[in-house]
């Protein structure tokens, strides 16, 4: 009697799930996928900030297109080639120099950014940093010329009630809803504005600010 053993030939273990467009190109491998979650640590404990990944990956797609150019290939190898080099260095230098500032207890002394050469390319970890989100915020309002700013301005600058057509026209604001959810949200914002009404309903209402 023959005995057969059948055993799976399935491997175990993780799979490693590609993307696909600009990042699938990079995130090709769980390699790379390894060596990220190396970086992006010591990338933000040295700056304070994330890894823009965007502005990583394109660099290094830059960078392979030129070697493509050059010796031909597939782009998507040649990126995760790239990619992989660059990390590697990056977490290595990055690394050193965390160490380093750990042992420092002057600040002045201690390092904010890493300048590195790979392939005759210099790399400058501080033009990988991501942005700051968010709007810069004074006295509780936008720093860009935002219409709640100049309403409140308007509002401000004027010790007497002063008709909304005068409070549209100088804040920009072009229909009366959006006046009226704008007074709302400087109310929310714990202005509060008196709305003085004439004896008459063909008498449009006058706006003040109360200190």
């Amino acid at each position: 009697m023959t005995t057969i053993n059948i055993a799976t030939t399935l491997p175990t273990g993780t799979f490693h799930k590609r993307q696909s467009g600009l990042w699938g190109q990079v995130r090709a491998s769980s390699e790379i996928e390894a060596k990220l979650a190396r970086v992006e640590p010591l990338f933000k404990e040295l700056h304070g900030r994330g890894l823009n990944r965007t502005t990583f990956f394109t660099k290094c797609r830059e960078i392979a297109r030129e070697g493509k150019s050059d010796v031909g290939g597939y782009l998507q190898y040649m990126v995760q080639d790239v990619t992989g080099i660059i990390l590697g260095e990056m977490h290595r230098r990055i690394g050193k120099e965390v160490r380093r500032n750990k042992k420092l207890k002057n600040i002045v002394l201690k390092r904010t950014n890493v300048v590195f050469e790979v392939g005759g390319i210099t790399f400058d970890t501080a033009d990988y940093v991501k942005a700051v989100q968010g709007r810069t915020v004074v006295d509780g309002f936008a720093v860009q010329d935002s219409k709640i700013r100049k309403l409140y301005e308007a509002l401000l600058k004027r010790n007497y009630p002063v008709s909304k057509v005068t409070l549209m026209k100088e804040s920009g604001i072009d229909s009366a809803a959006h006046f009226y959810v704008t007074i709302q949200e400087l109310r929310a914002k714990g202005f509060t504005i008196d709305m003085q009404r004439g004896t008459h309903r063909s008498i449009a209402p006058k706006y003040s600010l109360v200190a």
